[in-house]
């Protein structure tokens, strides 16, 4: 039997493994090219299509004064849902890097029909997903010296159900996460050594994070919070070392002001709107959460923690735990020193990416809603926390027996993540794990995307004689009509969403989420001349229902 390396055997020479290695992501990207069209429109969608519009119009009249289809850019624009807000000063906060790209490449590729325009973005979705797991590996990689910790951390990073699912259709959190943790990879090689090329990349993706979101900051400040711990721990401040500390904050800036148009028009006030914005975005709505409805303004302070807990697989809860227990325990079995050596530093640095965002939102008590997705970007530290924990396990010295049962547990977990993955699609962002599945619908709002709108419309459509014109109503809070960009224009030609319940409607649509208790809002309650035509479902969570009109005879 020949080593993959000291601590695992493996069946496979060096050389093969790399291969598998780079089979595996092959496989991968063939799953994502062969899917990526089967997931609705997430709610989202449409605003940052619109987001990009604008900027790219603003960029087009600015600096391109001879553009000769601007006209023809505005008419299309103004009829965009949101449009009004943008063209009044509104929204124009938000990071705009991937709505701009996704529009400069429709642009380029000349893509007129709708649907198929969002499946582009779809695409585009899940490349920045897909790179940045190959980046995540290359990251365990690094820390551990070791392929198969590596490979099983980009396993636990890409098939728990949820965010497999939104690797698809979130331009927004996935995004910024993906280019968290490639600010991460470089950030760690920052901390390991001060080059200008570690620095320039470093600098670069913060920036690139940033002008997707605000947070990216977070990042900067970080690192340069290490550096002063590293530089005081070793009693050597210099006029370098001072330089190097302005030159990232610089540089980081500079990258930021190049990379985000919305902060041109006042680079000082715009960048703490921009802050202001994400710390505590002013949604008035309520949200369910433990079978209560709860003001997203005034969330319990233990809102994130059980959402993390319960939308991800046991097993990297448990490992977490140990993971944080070993980063603990070093922490304070080094008496004199933060760290003992470069794996510790990186690893309390982790750490504090993962606990910093956490102890902010709390103290914060900043507005959220829709899960956690406002915090996707700790993710990736969990994960990586995660496999500290299996490292841990793998090295403690009982048995072969032992490590061996370990693996095949984890392996068990993979490879349950991936039968749900099956057994859910193209729905996996209803996950639960098995604690609070059975419940999930009482406890938790659940589609809140919008994504299985799609599939129940087509499912009247269907029903219906064809050419048929249909009424079709809401009784829920998310927008039904969104769901027309999705699917051909044909189909859905002859379907109206006059949007609430309408008493003319033909068919009633809910997904039960609701800005409010729906006890004490009447323009949700189901009138009782109507009955339940379908209802979709997966596993034990109920995704939405569609309730018929009953014939007068």
């Amino acid at each position: 039997m020949i080593q993959l390396n000291k601590k695992y055997n493996f069946i496979f020479k060096r050389k093969t493994t790399d291969y598998l290695i780079f089979l595996f992501f092959c496989f991968y990207f063939f799953v994502g090219l062969n899917i990526y069209k089967d997931y609705g429109i997430s709610i989202d969608e449409p605003f940052h299509r619109t987001s990009g519009f604008y900027w790219y119009i603003w960029i087009i009249d600015n600096f391109f004064s001879n553009f000769s289809n601007i006209e023809n850019l505005k008419d299309n624009f103004e009829k965009m849902e949101w449009s009004k807000y943008f063209a009044d000063g509104i929204f124009l906060e938000y990071g705009v890097f991937f709505d701009l790209f996704s529009v400069l490449l429709e642009k380029t590729l000349n893509i007129k029909n709708i649907h198929e325009i969002y499946f582009l973005k779809h695409l585009l979705n899940f490349l920045f997903f897909y790179i940045s797991s190959i980046v995540f590996f290359f990251l365990i990689k690094r820390r551990f010296n070791n392929d198969l910790l590596a490979i099983i951390a980009v396993f636990f990073y890409i098939t728990s159900p949820r965010f497999f699912a939104e690797s698809f259709y979130n331009p927004k959190d996935i995004v910024f996460m993906s280019l968290t943790v490639i600010t991460i990879f470089f950030g760690i090689n920052l901390l390991k050594n001060l080059k200008i090329k570690n620095i320039i990349l470093f600098c670069f993706f913060s920036a690139l994070a940033t002008s997707v979101r605000s947070m990216g900051i977070f990042s900067v400040f970080l690192i340069l919070f290490f550096y002063i711990l590293e530089n005081l721990e070793e009693q050597n401040f210099s006029i370098k070392k001072i330089r190097i500390f302005i030159l990232i904050f610089l540089l980081y800036f500079f990258f930021t002001y190049l990379l985000w148009p919305f902060l041109w028009l006042d680079p000082i006030n715009n960048f703490f709107i921009s802050l202001k914005s994400f710390a505590n975005y002013g949604w008035g709505g309520s949200i369910l959460y433990l079978g209560e409805y709860v003001k997203a303004n005034n969330l319990p302070w233990h809102y994130t923690i059980v959402w993390i807990f319960v939308s991800n697989p046991i097993i990297y809860i448990l490992l977490f735990i140990i993971g944080l227990y070993k980063i603990v325990f070093n922490f304070f079995a080094n008496l004199n020193k933060l760290w003992k050596n470069s794996n510790e530093k990186i690893d309390l640095f982790i750490f504090a990416f993962f606990l910093g965002p956490l102890i902010a939102v709390i103290i914060f008590n900043s507005t959220l809603y829709n899960g956690w997705r406002h915090l996707y970007f700790i993710y990736p530290s969990l994960i990586y926390i995660s496999i500290l924990g299996l490292n841990y396990l793998l090295n403690i010295k009982i048995n072969k027996l032992y490590r061996n049962a370990t693996l095949s547990i984890i392996f068990l977990a993979i490879f349950i993540n991936i039968l749900n993955i099956i057994k859910l699609h193209p729905f996996q962002n209803i996950y639960f794990n098995f604690l609070v599945e059975k419940k999930a619908n009482s406890l938790f709002d659940i589609d809140y995307w919008g994504l299985g709108n799609a599939h129940s419309i087509i499912k009247v459509i269907n029903d219906e004689e064809k050419g048929k014109k249909i009424v079709m109503a809401t009784a829920s809070f998310t927008p039904l009509n969104y769901s027309k960009y999705i699917i051909n224009k044909e189909k859905i030609k002859n379907i109206n969403f006059p949007g609430t319940i309408k008493t003319n409607a033909d068919y009633i649509f809910t997904n039960f989420i609701y800005e409010g208790d729906p006890r004490y809002k009447k323009k949700y309650l189901i009138p009782k001349n109507y009955k339940k035509f379908y209802t979709l479902k997966k596993g034990n969570i109920i995704i939405n229902e569609v309730y018929k009109k009953k014939s007068s005879n």
